[in-house]
């Protein structure tokens, strides 16, 4: 019984000290464009997601009532990747300690949103936003990759290339764990719908 307590006490203070600790790393991570966009992003990201415990259930009753089948949390967290892509926005949270607080608390909060979605979206609307998210990230990867200039006034050119190839690769790796994660999820869900 101490042990699931302490176990419980880790789960709960888990992401608030991941969270310190990319506080702690912010400064080198966001000396390249590549561990800002490829490591520290996704990484709040996860941290939010993270602490939408299976506990949380589907979220507070003002939520439920506007998140019918995940639409409006997975648009608002499409939202917020976009924005976190953009080469001003980038250069803004760099250069500006508010932005850069808005960025941290804007990922924190797509990541629990996405989460708890995610248990209310169908698998076809589930396929939805991730291979548009997937397709979003990877065309922004690319365009860094191509770009003849600097897009980000904080990072060097070939920075800009590495981010791309970055994103690219996150793409790819999100919808293979996503797949991974729908195929293993699908029989429990056939089987408790025959019943």
């Amino acid at each position: 019984m101490m042990r699931s307590r302490w176990h419980a006490v880790g789960k709960a203070i888990a992401p608030g000290a991941a969270l310190t600790g990319i506080a702690l790393l912010q400064p080198w991570l966001e000396q390249k464009m590549v561990t800002h966009m490829v490591v520290e992003l996704p990484l709040l990201f996860a941290i939010g997601a993270w602490a939408a415990t299976p506990g949380t259930g589907k979220g507070p009753s003002w939520l439920r009532q506007v998140n019918a089948s995940g639409l409006t949390g997975l648009t608002m967290s499409m939202v917020v990747s976009a924005f976190w892509m953009l080469p001003l926005s980038l250069d803004a949270a760099v250069l500006n300690p508010f932005v850069g607080w808005l960025k941290v608390c804007s990922l924190l909060a797509a990541g629990w949103l996405t989460r708890i979605s995610l248990r209310e979206a169908r698998p076809a609307v589930q396929s939805f936003f991730v291979l548009n998210w997937a397709w979003m990230t990877g065309a922004a990867g690319a365009l860094y990759q191509q770009a003849p200039e600097r897009l980000c006034s904080t990072y060097l050119l070939g920075d800009q290339a590495w981010a791309g190839m970055g994103l690219v690769a996150l793409a790819i790796a999100t919808v293979l764990a996503w797949m991974a994660l729908a195929f293993r999820e699908a029989p429990a869900v056939m089987n408790s719908s025959r019943y």
